[in-house]
């Protein structure tokens, strides 16, 4: 299960700071020292912004953080930031991505549009699901060329019941007995998120719980024959999007589409019309009912989190023939391979346009069910589902906070869960996630207050990862146009 939350942020004192700045010059720190002046920080655990006077990096770790009016004098010799009138964050974390199989399609390896995440303050990225290799040796290059490259933390193939949903980068498994080999294995390659798929049956899934937490790693899924309900009293740690939380709301007699090969011989109009009834009957659920009450007790009582990922749904599951996703000025940022990609495979994404009303209605009811997650104390994540279909690397993350907002979430709790939950998720509390000494040197520096205006997220002045400062536009240069 996760770990706990670590203490809000402690300032040094006068005494300790002058004796480190001491340090610093005795040791000659040099270039290896950073000093990040004035600005107000976000804490993440109090969901609030504090004026500082310094912020001190040494090497790729956070040395000092100094509060506003304590006397600090610059370290000799050391490299200065000025981000007086800013605002601080702790570098986003993306909390769903997939580097490798669905770049593969089309030609392009993460390592190019790497540069993307960290252009739009995303420092880190959690893969969910993909080949094990191509993650390992993308996680090499990443930390090899940290100035462009988020942090990059890995995944097991997608866990999933056979035959599997997709084929090539899932394990198809039925027999639980096989698991605790694969974990082992997966665990070898350093996989840090397990990841059960739609197809998981609940003996396979106890399975993977049980033996990933006893080498200390997160379990998520995409469930479909797992119920969430079963899922949560077993030990998940996670669930991923929104739409599982739904249907584990729904009766078991609830209309169903069938397997994709079926419906692609259905007469359209048949199809349409069993699209145009599960819409329908899904935009009546009531959430004050008995049910949804019942499940986010579950949720709460276990501690379990979600990750909405509401930007998938929108852009990609519900809304992509819409042309404010398809002409979003995010889309431009990223290769044109990828972009005709994501146009090409508009025809598989099943949205008939006599369903555009009720599909833009449940989309509605989506958010409100995230509000409810939210309100009721459900720990929630933020992530994107990048490179699927119309969430653009990096900046699908900024969508996703919009959303979350949208969805009730206050600002500060939208950036609690890019950052801290995010960090939780990944067993990385003390590295990352806040500002705070001792933590990676991952910030990104705001002309405005995202408090204000979740929008101000976008308006980035610099971003540091590693103790290493970029340019937005700097960034943005380096990534490739085709």
């Amino acid at each position: 299960m996760p770990p706990p939350k670590p203490a809000s942020p402690s300032p040094l004192t006068g005494p300790l700071l002058l004796l480190l700045a001491a340090c610093f010059a005795a040791t000659g720190a040099g270039a290896a020292t950073l000093v990040i002046r004035g600005g107000r920080l976000f804490d993440p655990a109090a969901g609030v912004l504090r004026p500082v006077e310094a912020v001190v990096i040494e090497g790729d770790r956070i040395a000092a953080v100094v509060p506003a009016g304590q006397p600090f004098t610059v370290p000799a010799g050391a490299g200065e930031l000025d981000a007086r009138g800013r605002y601080l964050l702790p570098g986003l974390i993306d909390g769903h991505v997939h580097l490798v199989h669905i770049l593969r399609s089309v030609h392009v390896t993460a390592d190019e549009i790497f540069p993307l995440y960290v252009a739009h303050g995303v420092t880190t990225v959690r893969d969910t699901g993909d080949e094990v290799v191509g993650q390992r040796l993308l996680a090499r290059s990443a930390e090899e060329h940290p100035g462009r490259s988020p942090r990059v933390f890995l995944a097991s193939n997608l866990i999933d019941g056979n035959p599997a949903y997709h084929q090539g980068v899932s394990w198809p498994v039925t027999d639980p007995a096989l698991v605790p080999a694969y974990v082992d294995d997966m665990v070898a390659w350093g996989v840090q998120t397990f990841k059960l798929y739609v197809g998981t049956e609940r003996p396979v899934g106890q399975a993977v719980i049980r033996e990933a937490h006893r080498h200390g790693k997160w379990v998520t899924g995409h469930l479909g024959k797992y119920r969430v309900q079963d899922a949560v009293a077993d030990g998940i740690d996670s669930i991923e999007h929104i739409d599982p939380v739904f249907e584990g709301l729904l009766p078991p007699d609830f209309p169903r589409l069938p397997p994709l090969a079926e419906r692609l011989r259905m007469p359209r109009a048949d199809l349409v019309a069993l699209r145009t009834r599960i819409f329908t009957l899904k935009n009546q659920i009531d959430f004050a009912a008995p049910p949804t009450r019942a499940l986010l007790d579950l949720l709460v009582r276990h501690g379990t989190m979600v990750d909405p990922t509401l930007v998938v749904f929108r852009n990609w599951m519900l809304l992509s023939d819409q042309p404010e996703i398809q002409q979003h000025p995010d889309v431009a940022l990223i290769p044109a391979r990828l972009r005709r990609f994501w146009f090409d495979s508009l025809s598989r994404a099943g949205a008939d346009p006599e369903t555009a009303a009720l599909r833009r209605e449940h989309f509605t009811r989506l958010l409100q069910l995230t509000g409810e997650l939210y309100r009721a104390g459900v720990p929630l994540m933020a992530g994107t589902d990048a490179p699927v279909q119309f969430c653009p690397p990096g900046a699908a993350m900024h969508q996703e906070l919009e959303l979350l907002v949208e969805a009730g979430l206050p600002p500060a709790a939208a950036l609690t869960a890019a950052t801290l939950h995010n960090a939780r998720a990944l067993n990385q509390a003390p590295n990352l996630g806040s500002i705070e000494p001792g933590k990676l040197a991952d910030l990104v520096i705001l002309d405005a207050d995202p408090l204000a205006d979740i929008r101000h997220t976008r308006r980035i002045h610099r971003v540091v990862r590693s103790g290493i400062v970029s340019a937005p536009a700097e960034l943005l240069r380096q990534v490739p146009a085709e």
